[in-house]
């Protein structure tokens, strides 16, 4: 009886929490990274730095307004995606370290054993 629970914990209790744990990183990830906002405010300028428009028209003024916008915007742009690779970057991480951990705990039991079995043959 004491082996049947023994399999139970080993290959259906520890695997569902390992997989719980996992989940949790993963929408640990996507909270963290914010990676909702960063696509909708992936043309945003970068800290919402924009110039206003001077009244009447100077078009030094305009180029010199328009250009600040410009790259106050390709700035929010470019931090944002480069979030956003990171956050893909932790989730693949993640998902790797996850199948890893699930492999060697499904496989711990025959290792044991083979480890043991060497231990003998080498006696």
């Amino acid at each position: 009886m004491i082996i049947l629970e023994y399999f139970y914990w080993q290959f259906i209790e520890v695997p569902k929490k390992i997989v719980k744990v996992f989940a949790n990183l993963i929408w640990f990830g996507y909270n963290f990274f914010s990676v909702e906002y960063c696509l909708k405010t992936l043309f945003n300028p970068w800290r919402k730095i924009a110039w206003s428009y001077n009244k009447g028209f100077c078009l030094k003024d305009h180029i010199e307004t328009f250009t600040s916008n410009a790259v106050s915007r390709v700035m929010g742009f470019l931090m944002r995606v480069f979030i956003v690779l990171a956050w893909i970057i932790y989730e693949l991480i993640i998902i790797v370290l996850g199948i890893a951990l699930m492999v060697f705990w499904i496989l711990l039991p025959i290792i044991g054993i083979l480890g043991l079995c060497i231990s003998f043959d080498l006696l």
